[in-house]
């Protein structure tokens, strides 16, 4: 449903730093995207998001359903690596705050957020600041503002980095059981192999100078009969990709 064709980005002096990206997003599968450091995946997501600095050159197109689209759009959500949460909004605020932003009305918006709180462990919380919180609380809240909005494509960028192993595959568990109940595309960064191939449908691997794809694998064992087992060849297979590669 969303192409993107010929991305390439330079710096203000023409270095290029992406050069010719192409992939595309289906509904319903979530893509991972992984690479070796500094090789251009956050800058992909924030050039799909429309706030990619304005000092890069860029040309390249997106299309959403055979349609060119301007960016940023209303049909794509983002969570960058950074929680973002505004210091004097509560975390009931922060976290309906992109749906307030879209037009839904204030007390519907912040309804819809509120029933989620214990779903993210954040029941009780609803009226603390961001720096009450950890850090891992906090990526809660920004994960919670960017999957409750209704957009059809999800970007995000490491969104489980800052959490507890536990509380990290309670959110993998409730992404993935979000995108079968309300299909979705979605393009996420990670540099963690195991949880790119537990619950990715497809891998998109980057290479680095300049940022470029160079294998696209798609993961077909359902995700309830994935083990460490029976991924540990694709697992491997990735791994010599990205030493290769950077």
């Amino acid at each position: 449903m969303l192409e993107v064709t010929d991305l390439t980005i330079r710096s203000s002096s023409g270095t290029v730093l992406i050069e010719d990206l192409s992939f595309d997003l289906v509904t319903g599968r979530l893509t991972c995207l992984i690479g070796p450091s500094g090789c251009g995946k956050s800058s992909v997501l924030k050039w799909l998001a429309g706030v990619l600095s304005g000092e890069l050159r860029v040309a390249g197109q997106a299309r959403l359903h055979g349609a060119e689209m301007s960016l940023p759009h209303p049909a794509i959500a983002y969570q960058p690596q950074q929680d973002t949460l505004f210091p004097w909004l509560t975390i009931l605020e922060n976290a309906s705050l992109g749906l307030e932003i879209r037009r839904t009305g204030r007390s519907i918006a912040r309804d819809r957020v509120r029933a989620l709180f214990p779903t993210f462990g954040l029941e009780g919380h609803e009226r603390s600041f961001p720096d009450q919180l950890s850090g891992g609380m906090r990526q809660r809240a920004a994960f919670l503002r960017t999957m409750v909005q209704k957009s059809c494509v999800l970007l995000l960028d490491e969104p489980f980095s800052a959490l507890d192993a536990v509380t990290r595959l309670m959110m993998q568990g409730w992404l993935t059981g979000r995108l079968a109940e309300d299909p979705r595309s979605v393009l996420m960064v990670t540099h963690d192999l195991f949880e790119a191939t537990q619950i990715a449908d497809r891998v998109l691997v980057m290479a680095a100078d300049p940022g470029r794809i160079v294998s696209d694998i798609s993961i077909t064992t359902p995700r309830a009969d994935r083990t460490e087992v029976s991924l540990a060849e694709t697992r491997l297979s990735l791994r010599s990709m990205l030493l290769e590669n950077t």
